[in-house]
């Protein structure tokens, strides 16, 4: 079973059609990776795959700029719903 970060990658890549190495710490819209769009797209998949509701101040660019934002965010928010 693939974990939360793999679950990322392949829907970034599957998104995008990038073929190079998503490390965690990369700034994914400055490597030009992701852009507005996509980003919209991914914090859709966020909410859908994860099951987190996303709120408006979520959707900014530190929260979505690099896979391990991203997994802190829904671990945030994850963490949010069980208390």
């Amino acid at each position: 079973m693939k974990n939360d970060l793999e679950v990322l990658r392949d829907f970034i890549r599957g998104e995008t059609g990038y073929k190079g190495e998503l490390d965690p710490e990369l700034d994914l819209i400055e490597a030009k990776i992701l852009d507005s769009f996509n980003i919209v797209v991914v914090a859709t998949f966020i909410q859908e795959r994860f099951d987190v509701e996303l709120d408006g101040e979520d959707l900014v660019r530190a929260n979505l700029y690099k896979l391990s934002s991203m997994l802190l965010l829904i671990e945030r928010k994850k963490s949010a719903v069980r208390h």
